[in-house]
């Protein structure tokens, strides 16, 4: 399809025509309705809320299922357990964090956010209380394991939830908000584990846990209502146009080529059409209806449909070429960190460091700091090489012109692994190893996934979040077989640490280097042999 401004130009998906600064022209999409109770609709308040809700209820279910390693020492000498015994307790957590999420989608589809979100929020509770109780090693690993489960609506329902409420413009920038809480409790948990283990026992941090739980469950309960909503598409056309007349919607202005299909649809309606239908809709005046706040809905009468949809979707998404790449390049970061993180413990509470659970607990501040430059850095900095790659282009974006931007972060992460390796295998100073293995991956892992993913979503935008599902399955699975050859390999290894860091140097890198075909073409031929995809009218099934 060409532009009218731009007829030379082939419109595929990903495509878009910018202002001359290099910002985006931005659309309704999803078309918002005409019912104030329309999540697309709610308040700045209400959409801040909810967003809240799911970010802390997120941030606290992370710190329970991934933050276990600085008690380590403490565990293994209670159950007598190995390296690799040790390190399953959380592979385990891991990887049932993975395969839960083809169970959670459709059941959220079906039930609803806020229904599913109540129950699995009841589960993480009683798990945690059954994680404090247990006496015996396979108990604690059963408990690890079904707490893995009902903690995977923290990788499933934000981002759900951000598609729900948020136009597509908009959705880039809250899913990074939502990493943020993500990667935030999988860092500072540690900290809290290994500082309550040391002073009070690791059953203590459990205990913390099962309150934290329940303080989610009230949470929910009141602050997130319901955000799945079915609207008519047909119905919402009508009212979508933003007049510049309307102040309170100017900050949202409609692309020419969004105006010309929705004119287009504006002649097919019918002369009947009631009022309603044809009134603006109230952007930024609804909010939630009382029946929202039900605890539980009927159940969504095209269940079927759920079922065979998000079974398959992913598998289909798994075979496109930019989501597998965007896959990897989160999954590759993301378990850098946790190389990182099953090794802490061995490392340093063992000559000649000798730290106490405290003080390796301590250690993840290092992730923190690296995280949080790297949030602030990441979209800023893509967004400018974007930006300015498309005034070069004459006001045409492609959402390649991201892609340079990996360069600079991969170049971190790769001195993240080399000297964290070396640093493990020589036993250098502790604040080396903190300072350049940790620091830099927690740099990494908040930089190089949100360019890669934003990536995909600006080819892919109507299925976010099968994108974040695959990409997730990728990062679990991938993660879940460290626990079985790490510490084999570096024990067996004429090398040391150096072999199991560079097995994982192979992992990351290679996949960055597909970046430079899709920045040099294959991105967008990729897209152009995908333009007539359903992948592209997925928004409009929900």
């Amino acid at each position: 399809m060409a532009s009218r401004t731009h007829p030379e130009v082939d419109l595929v998906p990903g495509t878009e025509i910018m202002d001359t600064d290099g910002t985006a022209k931005k659309a309704l999409i999803p078309v918002p309705s005409n019912d104030p109770r329309d999540p697309l609709n709610w308040s700045k308040k209400w959409k801040l809320m909810v967003m809240a809700s799911q970010w802390l209820f997120t941030w606290i279910s992370v710190t329970g299922a991934l933050s276990i390693a600085p008690m380590f020492p403490l565990l293994g000498q209670e159950f007598h357990l190995n390296n690799s015994q040790l390190a399953f307790l959380t592979g385990i957590t891991v990887i049932t964090l993975g395969v839960a999420g083809f169970v959670i989608v459709p059941l959220s589809n079906i039930f609803g956010r806020r229904a599913v979100s109540l129950t699995f929020a009841v589960f993480i509770m009683l798990t945690c209380i059954w994680q404090a109780l247990a006496t015996s090693h396979q108990s604690l690993l059963a408990a690890r394991a079904l707490n893995g489960v009902v903690c995977a609506t923290s990788e499933t329902i934000p981002v759900q939830m951000i598609a729900d409420v948020f136009f597509l413009y908009e959705r880039g920038a809250w899913t990074g908000v939502y990493f943020t809480g993500y990667f935030l409790g999988a860092f500072l948990g540690p900290v809290m584990s290994g500082s309550i283990a040391a002073h009070y026992g690791w059953k203590s941090f459990f205990w913390l846990e099962t309150g934290l739980s329940a303080l989610a469950i009230i949470l929910i309960f009141f602050t997130f209502p319901e955000t799945k909503y079915h609207r008519d598409n047909t119905k919402g056309y009508a009212g979508a146009k933003t007049p510049e007349s309307n102040q309170s919607q100017a900050a949202i202005t409609e692309d020419r080529s969004g105006q010309d299909s929705i004119e287009k649809q504006d002649s097919q309606i019918s002369n009947h059409q009631t009022s309603s239908e044809t009134a603006l809709p109230p952007l930024g005046r609804g909010r939630p209806s009382r029946a929202q706040f039900m605890p539980f809905r009927k159940p969504d009468s095209r269940w079927k449909m759920f079922v065979v949809r998000d079974t398959w979707t992913p598998v289909k998404v798994f075979f496109n070429p930019i989501i597998l790449w965007a896959g990897l390049m989160l999954a590759g970061p993301a378990d850098l960190v946790l190389f990182f993180n099953i090794t802490e413990s061995v490392i340093f509470a063992a000559p000649p460091y000798l730290f106490s659970p405290q003080n390796v607990g301590y250690t993840n501040f290092a992730f923190v700091i690296g995280a949080l430059l790297g949030l602030a850095s990441a979209g800023p900095f893509s967004d400018w090489v974007a930006a300015r790659a498309t005034r070069k282009n004459n006001g045409i974006r492609e959402p390649e012109m991201r892609l340079p931007a990996l360069w600079f972060f991969m170049i971190i992460t790769t001195l993240s692994l080399i000297l964290g390796g070396i640093g493990y295998q020589r036993q250098w100073g502790w604040g080396h190893i903190v300072v350049w293995g940790y620091g830099f991956a927690g740099f990494s892992v908040t930089t190089v996934p949100t360019i890669s993913i934003t990536y995909a979503i600006d080819c892919y935008k109507p299925i976010s979040g099968e994108i974040m599902v695959v990409a997730t399955v990728f990062k679990n699975f991938i993660a879940f077989s460290y626990s079985y050859w790490i510490f084999g390999l570096a024990h067996t290894s004429k090398h040391g640490w150096i072999t199991p860091a560079m097995v994982i140097f192979a992992c990351t890198i290679g996949p960055a280097l597909f970046a430079f075909p899709l920045y040099y073409g294959l991105g967008k031929k990729i897209r152009t042999w995908t333009r007539n995809s359903d992948l592209h009218r997925m928004e409009q099934i929900i």
